[in-house]
């Protein structure tokens, strides 16, 4: 390695300036000196100035009021001039109950054309027709139709008559039977006071009825029928089988047997023999025996009375006496009507009986 040799000039200080040396030595192979290191230049983004932006932003502004101008131009009614915008031409005060009258004549003109066009071409039937077919075939094709009726608590009742009230064939869909509607019609007849009716899949109607427990007979216009003690009129049909009831008369007696009869039994001697029990203008009893006498009851106080005709039979055989009829209706007498025979033998020289 050749050594370095120092210039003179740089020894005594020349003029030249240190950039204009040559490099020699080390500095000659491409490794600069610690003092020769060129500086890192930066390399930042340049930005805009504030001048630039400010042109931007007042171009924007210009081309946004040049819209919003074109904008206002293109709508009906409301064109803009250069000095500012034209006022707008009030509507006119009939206008909207015009059109509110207008819309509901037309709504009402279209469902009514509708709702004829329906019912000219029975649509509503039609598909209704359709639903209870489909319905029918789905239930045939799963078994859901009705093939046995079982009821349960009938004694009196017609089984006729239990199956018209139903409304229910063999092969009907089990579906379409209504239980509350079914067990509505059954209780319309006479003789049946509650009824249930159940659908036991697949194919069973499961009727439970409560019978009515008969009372008495009622007689009206001719006509008797037999009626629980509600006074409900259970059936004219079978009033024969049930002769030996006691029979009530006339109008409101079925209302007041229950009551009548609940005083008569007080007494059964008496009650056995009684044979009708007629209602007097619905306000009190004739009680007629079966040996043909008719006992008159008070309106008011008529257990009373009953309870002093038993204890005159008791004691003098009173109705045993061939007599017409007894009167109890007086408040500290009583009052007897006798057979002509029975008279005849009683009256004495210058007697009225």
């Amino acid at each position: 390695m050749r050594p370095l040799t120092v210039d003179r000039n740089d020894r005594l200080g020349s003029s030249r300036s240190k950039s204009s040396r040559p490099l020699k030595g080390l500095a000659a192979k491409g490794r600069l000196s610690r003092r020769t290191k060129p500086k890192k230049v930066s390399r930042r983004k340049s930005e805009p100035s504030f001048g630039a932006a400010a042109s931007l932003v007042k171009l924007g502004n210009a081309s946004a009021q040049f819209t919003n101008m074109l904008w206002q131009t293109a709508k009906p009614g409301k064109a803009k001039t250069v000095r500012g915008t034209a006022r707008r031409k009030p509507a006119p005060s009939w206008r909207k109950p015009a059109l509110i009258g207008g819309g509901v004549i037309l709504a009402a003109l279209m469902i009514g054309g509708i709702s004829n066009f329906l019912s000219e071409q029975q649509v509503a039937e039609q598909t209704s027709r359709w639903v209870d077919e489909q319905q029918k075939a789905l239930a045939g094709a799963f078994g859901l139709t009705v093939q046995e009726i079982s009821i349960v608590g009938r004694h009196r009742a017609s089984a006729q008559d239990i199956l018209r009230a139903l409304d229910v064939k063999r092969g009907d869909s089990i579906l379409d039977v209504d239980p509350i509607e079914a067990r509505a019609r059954l209780e319309t007849l006479g003789w049946v006071e509650t009824a249930s009716v159940m659908r036991r899949f697949p194919d069973e109607l499961f009727i439970h009825i409560q019978e009515r427990r008969p009372f008495a007979r009622w007689q009206l216009n001719g006509k008797t029928g037999v009626i629980d003690r509600s006074g409900a009129l259970v059936s004219r049909r079978q009033a024969d089988k049930f002769g030996h009831l006691p029979k009530v008369v006339g109008d409101g007696a079925n209302i007041h047997a229950a009551e009548l009869f609940d005083m008569l039994s007080q007494t059964p001697t008496l009650f056995t023999q009684l044979q009708n029990a007629i209602r007097i203008r619905d306000r009190r009893w004739n009680l007629e025996f079966d040996n043909k006498v008719t006992v008159l009851l008070p309106e008011n106080g008529a257990q009373k009375a009953w309870k002093q005709l038993y204890k005159m039979q008791e004691e003098k055989k009173i109705l045993n006496g061939g007599l017409v009829s007894v009167d109890l209706r007086g408040n500290d007498r009583t009052y007897v009507r006798l057979k002509p025979k029975a008279a005849a033998l009683r009256r004495t020289k210058g007697d009225k009986t």
